[in-house]
């Protein structure tokens, strides 16, 4: 059997198709970039930009897709990049090893995609970032807060302005009304299950205050439930996108 028979059986060849001629962009290769990204492999989207600076480090193996012992120390997009060819070997990706900061978000759009996946967890670019897919008019859906939850279930799919009990969503509704977005609408995955506090960093580094231009955050718990499933959700919604111009075969 072929990779994408199972596909071709639930979306028709006309779907298997044009998912083998679509391209995606995901930022941020985290516990749901890493999943999202993985899922459109797995689905046979063609070609992936993948955009994160990071490297897989010991405390992502609970929850990193694609992430395993031997790959501590590798960046993030060369680890993801080997996974996704042993996958499906055809597949062009497109690996950006870069940070993405909040005034250089615009800048780091790749052109041509059919839909991007916006998996950033930190504030300013992720922000900055949606409102730039947003003043293009390019189909995105963004990850809101996942860490410090265990349940996946209570896992919602709908406007940002509808969402609650996330302060993350609130953070960023708040800062895309300062940059003039308050009309438009956004596509996110979050949650409503309240999150456990997160720790001091253990090296002692104060959260806020900024180390080798990157700022320091408190260390959020997590597992690999609630960020890996709301990476699978935003990967349906992306492949669903890119199909719905399409008709299904039979």
């Amino acid at each position: 059997m072929a990779f994408d028979d199972r596909t071709r059986i639930l979306l028709g060849d006309a779907g298997a198709e044009t998912l083998a001629s679509s391209r995606a962009c995901v930022f941020g290769l985290g516990g749901v970039g890493a999943a999202a990204a993985m899922d459109l492999v797995r689905a046979g989207i063609g070609s992936i930009v993948v955009i994160d600076f990071d490297d897989v480090s010991e405390s992502n193996l609970n929850r990193l897709y694609f992430g395993y012992s031997g790959d501590v120390g590798t960046p993030k997009v060369t680890a993801f990049a080997r996974y996704a060819t042993a996958v499906n070997p055809r597949i062009e990706i497109e690996a950006v090893g870069s940070i993405v900061r909040g005034a250089e978000a615009a800048s780091m759009i790749p052109a041509g995609c059919g839909f991007y996946l916006d998996c950033i967890d930190t504030l300013n670019p992720k922000v900055n970032l949606m409102a730039a897919l947003s003043e293009r008019g390019l189909p995105f859906a963004s990850a809101m807060g996942t860490a410090g939850r265990l349940a996946p279930e209570r896992l919602k799919v709908g406007s940002l302005w509808d969402t609650r009990d996330c302060p993350l969503s609130a953070l960023v509704r708040k800062r895309l009304r300062r940059l003039g977005r308050g009309s438009a609408d956004f596509l996110c995955v979050w949650s409503d299950e309240p999150a456990v506090p997160p720790a001091l960093p253990a090296d002692g580094s104060v959260p806020g205050e900024t180390v080798d231009g990157v700022r320091v955050r408190a260390v959020q718990g997590s597992g690999p439930f609630v960020p890996q499933a709301a990476g699978h959700i935003l990967a349906s919604l992306a492949v669903r996108s890119l199909l719905a111009a399409k008709p299904r075969s039979t």
